[in-house]
């Protein structure tokens, strides 16, 4: 039988493997509620640089992904797409681009770990906004589409030479099903520099509830 003595090391032992174990537990934890938290999605591939008003990229924050199949002839009759990119225009399932319950609004906060709830009201709906670009002859061209004004707003576009700038500005997305999102657009360049490629870190809230 272990004496008092004997006995205490072991329990020591026991409690720091304990507290290691806790310390381990919770750092995995934080860890995949961070990861739960923010998303980062990049777009697959670039929309045309000419403008074209017919090539879209639609995503959809329940699939955390793009939306095959969506066209200019379906979308406003299709309920499974929340975002839709074609260079620096982007559209929301709401009013002229959709038939869903979409919106957008700018947050005027650039972090996203401030913004905690997304607002009852206020959400821009799509219009018609400009869609710019570069022809196969180098001059600047643009058409009428339609898109979100707020979000259409999350790249500038300027040049010659073309340069695009984030706004660095939190946005909340009310989805396709009237839950929420809030997104913050980091770049437009993949990893190797080239232009057209969304690069998009968001939040979204699946519950239907606008606590972020």
């Amino acid at each position: 039988m272990l004496s008092k003595h004997r006995f205490a090391p072991l329990l020591l032992a026991l409690a720091t493997a304990g507290i290691l174990f806790a310390a381990c537990d919770k750092e995995k934890k934080e860890e995949k509620e961070e990861e739960q938290q923010y998303r980062l999605y990049i777009q697959s591939r670039p929309t045309k640089v000419a403008a074209d008003t017919a090539d879209w990229v639609y995503f959809s924050f329940s699939k955390g992904g793009e939306v095959e199949g969506v066209n200019e002839e379906n979308r406003q009759q299709r309920p499974d797409w929340d975002l839709a990119f074609n260079r620096m225009v982007i559209r929301t399932n709401s009013g002229t681009s959709g038939s869903g319950k979409g919106g957008a609004l700018s947050t005027g906060n650039g972090d996203l770990n401030e913004v905690k709830e997304a607002p009852a009201d206020g959400y821009t709906v799509d219009t018609e906004v400009t869609l710019s670009g570069y022809s196969a002859a180098g001059g600047v061209v643009g058409f009428k589409v339609p898109g979100n004004t707020v979000l259409s707003g999350a790249i500038k576009f300027a040049g010659p030479p073309p340069t695009y700038t984030p706004s660095n500005m939190v946005y909340v997305v009310r989805t396709a099903d009237g839950k929420y999102a809030k997104i913050l657009i980091e770049s437009f360049h993949n990893a190797e520099g080239k232009s057209g490629y969304i690069n998009m870190k968001y939040y979204y809230q699946p519950d239907g509830s606008r606590t972020f």
